[in-house]
């Protein structure tokens, strides 16, 4: 391997290490908006939504990881980092769990190619993907979710069009079923640390669920007639 290839390997390391520093230090405990509103996804189980995104279930979250197919290490190592903290959690959480593969690659990453990737875990993960001709709908989401991603062009021009690489965050992006994003994890933290947090962010939506049904509830209550 030529010493040139080398350093563009270890530049383009050192610019995903240093996107996953900025991904854990900027993480944000706050709920705040992420997915459009107006925009559908196709994916390995049908056209997602905000709306759809957690199956019209309450209290439940989607774990979403980006990347793509053609990754060499990154991507494969961060599904299989999300695999541990799976098995990790008890039955009753993983129901209430949605891991979701958001591909950065649309123009390569067909539903088939996913399908095919994600079934080499044994995660029940969905690939997600914007039409490879709308390049602004995956530039808005990705901006929402606070994730930067940037295409490395292929090599000389005896090499096919379709050979490039892409440099992106690293990271595990915690949804809940409103489209909000509640937590940016840094896949940095070990599998029990990473399981530890997301029982917390479950606990912490099944309580919102139930503030909400008992204030709706009380307002239900028709007030006592005067005797």
């Amino acid at each position: 391997m030529s010493l040139r290839k080398l350093a563009l390997m270890g530049l383009s390391a050192l610019a995903i290490m240093l996107i996953v520093l900025v991904m854990g230090f900027n993480a944000s405990h706050q709920p705040r908006e992420a997915w459009p509103t107006t925009l559908e996804l196709s994916s390995t189980r049908g056209t997602l939504t905000p709306g759809t995104l957690a199956g019209d279930e309450s209290g439940h979250l989607s774990l979403l990881i980006p990347g793509f197919t053609h990754c060499p290490d990154i991507c494969p190592l961060s599904l299989a980092r999300l695999q541990m903290v799976w098995q990790r959690l008890d039955l009753q959480d993983q129901h209430r769990l949605h891991p979701l593969f958001l591909t950065l690659d649309p123009a390569r990453d067909t539903l088939p190619v996913l399908t095919r990737y994600l079934s080499a875990f044994h995660l029940p993960v969905t690939g997600l993907r914007t039409a490879p001709d709308d390049e602004q709908s995956l530039k808005t989401l990705t901006q929402r979710l606070g994730l930067q991603f940037h295409v490395r062009e292929h090599g000389p021009a005896a090499h096919p069009a379709d050979d490039y690489m892409i440099d992106h965050s690293v990271a595990i992006l915690v949804l809940d079923d409103q489209g909000r994003l509640r937590d940016t994890l840094p896949l940095s933290q070990t599998p029990a640390q990473l399981a530890d947090r997301i029982e917390q962010l479950l606990d912490s939506v099944h309580d919102s669920v139930h503030d909400s049904i008992d204030q709706g509830a009380g307002h239900d209550v028709p007030a006592e007639s005067a005797s």
